[in-house]
């Protein structure tokens, strides 16, 4: 499958667009995510995996926390989709 359409299928879910476009803004943890979003830990985690896996963010460890934000590598074309749905 083209990185393309992993990215986009990625994106096509609103919750996974909307944690996109908070690590647009800044690098966040998964608890700083939970906060914003009002979701659970595990629904977090399930949507950054995708994410991941599709090399759209990329992830640093501090200590016990985990940060995460936008991969700068990441497909142009999925990358100009999330700044219009943004």
């Amino acid at each position: 499958m083209s990185s393309t359409l992993k990215c986009l299928r990625a994106l096509s879910d609103s919750t996974r667009l909307r944690i996109m476009a908070l690590l647009e803004r800044d690098e966040l943890s998964v608890n700083e995510l939970q906060e914003i979003t009002r979701m659970g830990q595990s629904r977090i985690s399930t949507h950054l995996r995708l994410l991941q896996d599709a090399a759209l963010v990329q992830s640093r460890r501090d200590g016990k926390r985990t940060f995460y934000k936008c991969n700068d590598r990441a497909d142009k074309a999925a990358r100009e989709f999330i700044s219009l749905a943004a």
